[in-house]
């Protein structure tokens, strides 16, 4: 997601692919929840640390109250986005890229880590409001 959030706060994201969708998380909470699996976690269990599920037009109208940056107000149909990205496939793009122009998903839920670790994952703005600002140009 760096190039998009590079992109984005250069004002250089003039669409986004409306249909991809991400866990989005903070890594200082990946690392504590791994922490306390570490500490915490039953032997053999495996625990999901993701943090909260937002489309890529959500969390980047997230950014847009966080850091006044405008959001991209265009966002292309994942029909579209998967013939650009297999376009794309030919000039070389690297793999990221092309599985946000196809409107990937990865959505996973943390419920059994927040149940069984107290694990809780910071909501997406004051993530963005930590990160965004090192990234401006």
């Amino acid at each position: 997601m760096r190039p998009v959030l590079d992109a984005y706060v250069r004002r250089r994201l003039p669409a986004v692919p409306g249909g991809s969708a991400y866990c989005w998380g903070y890594v200082d909470d990946t690392v504590d929840g791994h922490v306390r699996a570490m500490e915490r976690g039953r032997a053999g269990e495996s625990y999901v640390i993701a943090g909260p599920p937002h489309t890529l037009v959500e969390a980047l109208r997230i950014a847009e109250r966080v850091c006044g940056i405008p959001a991209p107000r265009l966002a292309v149909p994942p029909p579209l986005l998967r013939l650009a990205a297999s376009m794309t496939a030919v000039l070389g793009q690297d793999a990221e890229s092309l599985r946000v122009l196809a409107g990937e998903t990865y959505l996973a839920s943390s419920a059994k880590a927040e149940r069984e670790l107290g694990w809780r994952a910071r909501p997406l703005a004051d993530g963005f409001a930590r990160v965004l600002p090192t990234l401006l140009p």
